[in-house]
Order: C-alpha cells, then sequence, then structure tokens
C-alpha cells in the first residue's frame, strides 16, 4: 500500500477516488475479479467492446473518467447509440483509456482488473457517480467503495494498483492514440478510421455514423 501512494506522489500509479458512487446493477461478490496468475497483464489491456465483433463499422471511444464531457457522452449519449446502432449488429464499439490524470488512471486500472463481464458495468458506475467520487474527500476510500461493490476485495484492489505493466500498458495505449489517431481531447471518438473531437450530441453522432456506414 505505501507503494501506491509513494507512486502517486511521484506521478506514477495512480490511486486516487470514489465516494457514494451507483452501485453495480449485479453483486459478483462470488466471483474472483483477479486474473488467474497464468494469464498475463496483455490480457487486461485487450479492446473492450460492445456489439458484434464483424459488424460493419467500428467506432473507437477514447475517453478519460474524470472528464465530464465523457460523462455526459456515456450517460446520455451511449445508451441510445447502443440501442440504435451496436445491439442491432451495425456498430462495434470499442472503449480506450485516455486518462488525464492520475485519478482517471487508477479507476482505469480498476475497471480493466475486474471480471471481463463486468467491464462495463464498471464504466457506467465510474461515468455515472464521476461528480461524488471525483471530488471525494478520501480518495482512496472512495475508489475501493465502488470496487468492492462489484466483488474486489481490498488484496485486489491493492495488488491491481500495484501492477506496474498495467500502468505502463495504459500510457503505452494512449501514445499509440496521439500516434495513430492524432487523440489529443477527450471525448474523441474514432469513427471508421476517422477522429472527430468532442461529438456533443447524438443527432451530430448518427449522422456520422451513418456517412461511414457501408453503402448497401
Amino acid at each position: 500500500m505505501k507503494k501506491i501512494w509513494r507512486l502517486l506522489a511521484q506521478g506514477g500509479i495512480a490511486l486516487a477516488l470514489l465516494a457514494g458512487g451507483a452501485a453495480l446493477a449485479e453483486d459478483v461478490s462470488s466471483k474472483n475479479p483477479l486474473p488467474d496468475a497464468a494469464v498475463s497483464t496483455a490480457r487486461l489491456l485487450e479492446d473492450r467492446f460492445l456489439g458484434k465483433a464483424d459488424a460493419p463499422l467500428t467506432v473507437i471511444d477514447y475517453s478519460s473518467l474524470t472528464c465530464p464531457h465523457c460523462a455526459d457522452f456515456h450517460t446520455q449519449i451511449l445508451p441510445e447509440l447502443t440501442a440504435q446502432y451496436i445491439d442491432v449488429g451495425k456498430v462495434k464499439f470499442i472503449y480506450r483509456d485516455f486518462p488525464l490524470e492520475p485519478m482517471a488512471t487508477a479507476a482505469a486500472m480498476l475497471a480493466r482488473c475486474a471480471p471481463p463481464e463486468m467491464y462495463f458495468r464498471f464504466l457506467d458506475a465510474l461515468f455515472g457517480s464521476q461528480k461524488t467520487w471525483s471530488k471525494a474527500q478520501k480518495p482512496r476510500e472512495a475508489l475501493a467503495a465502488l470496487a468492492r461493490l462489484g466483488g474486489m476485495t481490498e488484496t485486489d484492489i491493492t495488488q491491481c494498483l500495484d501492477n506496474q505493466d498495467l500502468l505502463n500498458g495504459l500510457s503505452a495505449m494512449k501514445n499509440d492514440a496521439v500516434q495513430q489517431h492524432g487523440i489529443k481531447a477527450t471525448p474523441s471518438l474514432v469513427i471508421g478510421g476517422r477522429t472527430h473531437v468532442g461529438v456533443g450530441s447524438y443527432n451530430t453522432l448518427v449522422t456520422l455514423i451513418e456517412n461511414a456506414l457501408p453503402k448497401q
């Protein structure tokens, strides 16, 4: 635990969040959130996506978990996108972390240490209660509280946040976003290979998606 706080002070591993957050919709305390020791950190960094793997259009979301505009996108726009395009097989929606500061990095690490089937539930909880946990007076306790609601133990939380390989992987993901897609701010969406910054309304997003979908 001391290692985590020392790295935070040095600008390294991010541990800082959460209080009074929205409870996860499912109690998975009987599940083991952390992967088996034989499973490499690379598994934690694999792309997490919604929709069909072979959907005709891929949308990549680069967001930071402490970004208010990202929270607005995930709570107000993504549900409609899911119903109209993702669930019906038109769009594959990939989420990639682009943390802007240590609190967002810590949240991203814990979300990736959760069971894969719970990943987007963690994101929903983090974005849905962002105004509460991001301003908590005791950020470590706040983040841990939400993680425990998802079934993680204190040992799980500590091991996850001490995972230097995971931290390095998230940093590499961010660097790749800058180099490959020119990402500089969040939220940014890569729609059919083209980068769009700050898509502010569902109607705007629909226009971009319709223009990018392969023509029948």
